[in-house]
């Protein structure tokens, strides 16, 4: 297991080679999914690709935003594909944080299982406390499956069961440690949140996970959906395919 600390800084360049390395693909139009399961029927926006990897998202607002729909395209032109499940519109929730309880994790092992039949390296990616629901998926998908899932990438995760007391070691929700999926863990430089990666990497590598996490300078959580957003926001939104993609290549992913 490791831990790396990484400045967002030291990586651009690796940003700017990173197109020209993978697949040369036409990317096709995107295009809606209907995947049935036992509990609520998804509809997926998928990002068709020709590459070998495919990025499994869980946007739970729906996923509809300008700069998601941008980034989703911009990989798949570069040759991963990308589907993102409206798993609130698929059991008819509200956009507030307890509808995460009443999303079954049955419900997004079938997606990852639909996601797994078509033969490409699967990776999770989520933002915020959407990350448990990728955490609780990935345990579950791991203690019924031989298929492995590659890896997961957690932007600003929020992962604690209550607001941290300071100088107090903090509690996390139930789905830290439960998985040995190889993760990224990337957080916002003007996040009080920066001061606990260390803590969450180590909660996450005690199943056996291997934690990468990098703090992006000058961005707040949620930067890339911000009314407000400052110039530095603004940047990494406009670069965010750039930096999926070296998060792909720390998780090990050898074809970009």
């Amino acid at each position: 297991m490791f831990k790396t600390m990484l400045n967002f800084k030291t990586i651009l360049p690796l940003i700017a080679i990173i197109p020209a390395l993978m697949f040369a693909t036409v990317a096709q139009a995107k295009v809606l999914k209907n995947i049935e399961t036992d509990d609520a029927d998804i509809e997926v926006r998928v990002f068709p690709a020709e590459g070998n990897i495919l990025l499994l998202g869980f946007p739970c607002d729906e996923g509809k935003s300008i700069a998601e729909e941008k980034t989703a395209q911009s990989l798949a032109d570069d040759g991963v594909e990308v589907w993102m499940p409206d798993m609130l519109g698929g059991f008819m929730l509200p956009k507030v944080k307890s509808s995460l309880a009443e999303i079954s994790t049955e419900t997004i092992t079938a997606i990852i299982a639909e996601a797994v039949k078509t033969g490409k390296k699967v990776y999770l990616i989520a933002s915020g406390p959407d990350t448990e629901l990728v955490l609780r998926a990935a345990s579950e998908w791991e203690a019924g499956h031989e298929e492995p899932v590659s890896g997961a990438i957690l932007l600003f995760p929020r992962l604690f069961k209550d607001t941290p007391v300071p100088g107090e070691t903090p509690e996390y929700v139930d789905a830290v440690g439960k998985t040995h999926l190889p993760i990224m863990l990337l957080e916002g430089g003007r996040t009080p949140n920066r001061w606990g990666l260390n803590s969450l990497s180590s909660e996450l590598e005690k199943s056996g996970s291997e934690v990468t996490s990098k703090i992006i300078p000058k961005v707040r959580g949620y930067f890339f959906k911000r009314q407000d957003a400052n110039r530095s926001e603004d940047v990494v939104t406009s670069q965010m395919a750039g930096l999926i993609k070296v998060s792909l290549f720390y998780l090990g992913e050898n074809e970009i």
